[in-house]
């Protein structure tokens, strides 16, 4: 490797060199890039008055000049942590039934943030049991409490309300309370097995057992707040809008937001390896450490499965920073 050195902790850093990219001369990054450009406006005005000259007199449409652009002022860096693992996962948005009035068939509600932090920090179970019933936080009525944790997992969705209207609603806070993974619960209580550990056969078992899916999704005490958006496009944490296969979500102790990454990784029912350029603009909870990220699918809601399904542990997520000199 072109350069090596380690921290006192369990954190590795690796210089590469883009020969070592997997995919690299083949990737088309035109449009990758230019949104990259155009979201991270902010960084480059720190740059040097080479690199913001040259970059002036690129020509953004040819992908051989971005390429030589992008290797001359950018390192790979590979960041890894010897204590986790590897893993890419995929999320999308999220739809569901609604209405806007509780019945037998939507019996579930989704809140808006509590105005006071005594209400805000019921746990899980405490708002499933009632803690916030009554007091006027009722945003919409979903068809069980699986929809309603699912749509919380996302942290966004698009709800198709009995009337035939179509709502966006988005991540409005939260009680505080730290996540905790249900599927680890339900792999340790030998509820599932490795193989069936993804989103599409834990939905399903959820579904067909309301009563026990409430044992398990309180195993998780964090609880998300909703609010409507008007918004046309779907924005992650850093703010700006979300692109299918190019926004990703990350660690941000290790990613800034709007830094680019290359992203080696395997989609699910697809034979072709995906490597190309990606844009870290979202966060979650359960993203924790370097080679841990979250690819956005998209709005579409056949693209749930294959965003349930995401789960590569050979993936690698190298950040492209820019040089010293820059």
């Amino acid at each position: 490797m072109v350069g090596h050195y380690v921290q006192a902790t369990n954190i590795q850093y690796d210089s590469l060199t883009f020969n070592q990219l997997k995919g690299w001369k083949q990737a088309t990054l035109i449009d990758q890039f230019n949104d990259y450009l155009r979201l991270a406006n902010d960084s480059h005005k720190k740059t040097t008055e080479t690199f913001k000259k040259e970059l002036a007199q690129l020509d953004k449409t040819n992908n051989a000049k971005i390429k030589k652009f992008i290797e001359t002022h950018y390192e790979p860096v590979l960041i890894t942590d010897t204590q986790k693992e590897h893993l890419i996962t995929g999320y999308h948005i999220f739809h569901a039934k609604a209405d806007y009035q509780q019945s037998a068939q939507y019996p579930v509600p989704i809140y808006q943030k509590p105005s006071t932090a005594q209400q805000r920090y019921h746990s899980h179970e405490a708002v499933l049991d009632g803690a916030l019933h009554n007091k006027g936080l009722e945003l919409a009525w979903l068809q069980d409490s699986i929809d309603v944790y699912l749509l919380m997992m996302q942290g966004s969705g698009l709800l198709t309300f009995t009337d035939g209207d179509i709502k966006k609603v988005v991540y409005a806070g939260s009680n505080g309370y730290g996540y905790q993974s249900i599927s680890q619960y339900m792999l340790d209580k030998k509820l599932i097995t490795h193989a069936q550990r993804n989103g599409p056969f834990i939905k399903q078992y959820l579904k067909n057992d309301l009563k026990r899916a409430k044992e398990i999704i309180i195993q998780n005490p964090s609880y998300v707040f909703f609010k409507f958006d008007k918004k046309q496009a779907f924005s992650g944490a850093a703010g700006s809008a979300l692109k299918a296969m190019q926004s990703l979500a990350v660690d941000k102790q290790y990613y800034p937001f709007h830094s680019l990454i290359w992203l080696e990784t395997a989609i699910p029912n697809n034979p072709q390896r995906f490597r190309n350029l990606v844009i870290a603009q979202d966060t979650g909870g359960a993203i924790k450490g370097p080679q841990r990220g979250d690819l956005f699918f998209g709005i579409k809601k056949e693209v749930e499965q294959d965003a349930g399904l995401m789960k590569d542990k050979n993936a690698r997520l190298i950040m492209l920073r820019l040089r010293n000199n820059d």
